[in-house]
């Protein structure tokens, strides 16, 4: 890992803010030595620099920048600081997949998510692990207002007030933070049509014709964000999606392996099965009730 490296969170679960403020060190203070904690740090430097280091990685952080430190790793100081220094830091917390990696990642959501509405979709938060801030005054108005519900005493901010302007700034974060390289977006643009148009006939030569880029390029890049190629990733929603509507409709299997987009339904069964350990009838029966 380097300072390059992108921290990718699954959303659902929301982080969930815990407490965070603004501390102000002299020269030749350390920052403390840590281990094993449960959440999230972020420290954006206001002034000076800071000098720490994670599981062997050293890091200095200079104004105007940000570092985010993992959970459950060891955090230690490299030297004091040689000037003064101030600088807000935040934890937070959460139960989700994270993945720290030289690239940005799509992660799914270790909660199940319902299909019936477009808009329940898995979302991924990236964060740089070490950064330059961009937006600096809109990044630390932010972070003033969502600390100032927590630092001082106000019976008019709720706990849902203070979750809500750390999403908020989390989402500028992700936004101004990880710039989308081309192969991002088009991995993006592709997942995206294969979800919008599963049950249709798709094949290497479709989305070659839709994107106009090669098939093995348009499998690096899906290979590299989502961890399929495109067809592989048509073969896994395909079957999210006639195991969902297993559960949760009265529907023929026949009709299932069509609505997602199975001409022949004994390679439609045979698929479910590889991939679920059991046939679609014996699954459907299996769970019947329980969802």
């Amino acid at each position: 890992m380097n300072n390059h490296s992108i921290i990718s969170i699954a959303i659902p679960p929301f982080p969930i803010f815990i407490e965070g403020n603004l501390t102000e060190y002299g020269i030749g203070t350390l920052h403390p030595e840590r281990t094993n904690l449960e959440y999230f740090d972020i420290i954006f430097v206001k002034e000076g620099a800071l000098y720490i280091g994670e599981e062997g990685i050293d890091y200095t952080v200079r104004k105007n920048e940000m570092l985010v430190l993992l959970p459950h790793k060891h955090h230690y100081p490299i030297k004091p600081t040689d000037e003064i220094t101030k600088f807000y830091w935040m934890h937070f917390y959460t139960t989700g997949n994270y993945k720290q990696s030289n690239q940005a990642r799509q992660l799914e959501s270790s909660i199940p998510i319902p299909s019936l509405h477009f808009h329940n979709k898995f979302h991924t938060i990236h964060l740089s692990k070490k950064s330059q801030l961009v937006d600096t005054d809109e990044i630390y108005q932010k972070i003033q207002e969502l600390l100032a519900g927590t630092t001082k005493k106000d019976i008019n901010i709720t706990f849902w007030d203070i979750q809500q302007r750390f999403f908020s700034l989390l989402n500028l974060l992700d936004g101004q933070n990880h710039a989308k390289d081309t192969s991002v977006l088009y991995a993006e643009k592709v997942e995206q049509f294969i979800r919008e148009n599963f049950n249709k006939d798709i094949t290497n030569d479709t989305l070659v014709t839709k994107f106009n880029l090669h098939e093995n390029t348009l499998a690096k890049y899906l290979k590299q964000y989502y961890g399929f190629t495109p067809m592989e990733y048509l073969k896994e929603y395909r079957l999210e999606q006639a195991r969902n509507l297993l559960i949760k409709t009265d529907n023929p299997i026949q009709q299932i392996a069509e609505l997602c987009g199975y001409k022949w339904v004994p390679y439609f069964s045979r698929s479910f099965k590889q991939k679920y350990k059991i046939s679609p009838l014996k699954y459907r029966i299996n769970h019947m009730g329980k969802e």
